[in-house]
């Protein structure tokens, strides 16, 4: 049996306990470290990992790692490395270095030796990858304090990039944080999800696919087909394993007409569109958070406007507002996930939300807040007043 494969898992920052509890429900033994999750394996899981994570962003093979002080030694040594084990003939490649603390601080040097060394092994000179190339290699050279550790990513594509969302709207939430959102609420298949702010579908359609299923990579290329370890068979007996579907319950509402024609065309392309039932509109018009039609029991998971990108912070209170009494009138068998920009904001709603993790989605940093739908408190006359026709126009 050959050795297992040292494996990292990356992630945005925050969700790494719940990508090492997915890592675990593949039957790896995870290690969670800041930014990822370590774990060993064989091909076999690795193509796992690639199909049916939902929270990682990438997915490393650690080549070696060895003490490097100087440019001579970085290529001597990547010379001797078994190259043409991992390489396949023809495929394009390229060299990424990060370097800190070490005295190799030059990263496009670092880089530049590597390939040579690269180069060196494999007996030809290697082809960079081209715009319209879509399958390549990518070889992580990472110097921290006078060590080397050289990785492949045994992706061409970061994770979640699922590849069903080819209209984002305006401010798209990333799929890996909308997945963790969900995971986050404590939503389970079976139970009701809504989405009242629902932008391209992200949130409803990550849902979706896991109430029937279906593994996040399905419609990316397999993990590894760019390396010479890739065994399409293999692949093939990965790709045919199911899990079981789940019939459950999904609305999700816009009021921007545009972004529901994105998010229904995503959906489409994503397999779930007939699972979801859709709603245009402002959430003052939504059926469940109008009390017509609720189930007993859900969950509200939704990324409401920060006021940044799509509207200014100062005008969304009364919406906030809005949004934590409609929420709390569908009872205290609901639930509720918002992600936020604005903490102070968020907690404008009256529900009992507390940190589920903090995390960083295009330059901001977001937390995502849980808690139940029933308030804490009585709501100031401030909040109470707060008009649904205010957040409508």
């Amino acid at each position: 049996m050959p050795p297992a494969l040292a494996l990292f898992a990356a992630c945005q920052p925050g969700l790494e306990p719940f990508l090492a509890e997915e890592l675990r429900a593949l039957g790896a033994t995870p290690q969670a470290q800041r930014g990822g999750v370590a774990f060993s394996g064989d091909t076999k899981l690795l193509l796992r990992a690639g199909l049916w994570l939902g929270t990682a962003s990438h997915l490393l093979i650690r080549l070696t790692r060895f003490p490097c002080r100087a440019l001579g030694e970085l290529e001597r040594k990547a010379r001797d490395l078994p190259w043409s084990s991992w390489l396949r003939p023809h495929v394009p490649m390229e060299v990424h270095a990060t370097t800190r603390n070490s005295r190799i601080y030059h990263t496009g040097a670092a880089a530049e030796r590597i390939t040579n060394g690269i180069a060196a092994h494999m007996g030809r000179s290697l082809r960079a990858p081209a715009k319209d190339d879509e399958v390549f290699a990518t070889v992580h050279v990472r110097l921290r304090d006078d060590e080397c550790t050289i990785s492949f990513d045994a992706t061409c594509d970061p994770l979640h990039r699922r590849g069903y969302r080819l209209d984002g709207r305006k401010a798209p939430l990333r799929e890996d944080l909308a997945h963790a959102l969900v995971l986050a609420s404590g939503w389970r298949p079976g139970q009701a999800l809504l989405d009242p702010f629902c932008g391209s579908g992200t949130i409803p359609i990550e849902a979706a696919a896991l109430a029937q299923g279906l593994p996040p990579g399905r419609l990316r290329a397999p993990a590894l087909q760019h390396l010479a370890v890739f065994e399409p068979e293999e692949w093939e007996a990965v790709r045919q394993e199911r899990r079981p579907a789940t019939p459950s319950q999904f609305l999700a509402g816009d009021r921007d007409s545009g972004a529901m024609v994105a998010s229904r065309a995503n959906a489409e392309r994503a397999g779930v569109a007939d699972a979801i039932t859709w709603h245009e509109g402002a959430i003052s018009t939504q059926p469940w958070l109008q009390g017509s039609g609720a189930p007993a029991e859900g969950v509200v998971v939704t990324n409401p406007p920060f006021g940044l990108r799509v509207q200014k912070a100062d005008g969304l209170l009364p919406l906030y507002q809005t949004l934590g009494r409609r929420i709390e009138g569908l009872g205290a068998g609901w639930r509720a996930a918002i992600l936020a920009h604005d903490v102070r904001l968020c907690r404008r709603t009256g529900l009992p939300l507390k940190a589920a993790f903090t995390s960083k989605h295009g330059g901001i940093t977001v937390t995502a807040l849980v808690g139940s739908a029933v308030a804490v408190t009585e709501r100031s006359p401030s909040q109470s007043n707060a008009g649904d026709d205010e957040v409508d126009d």
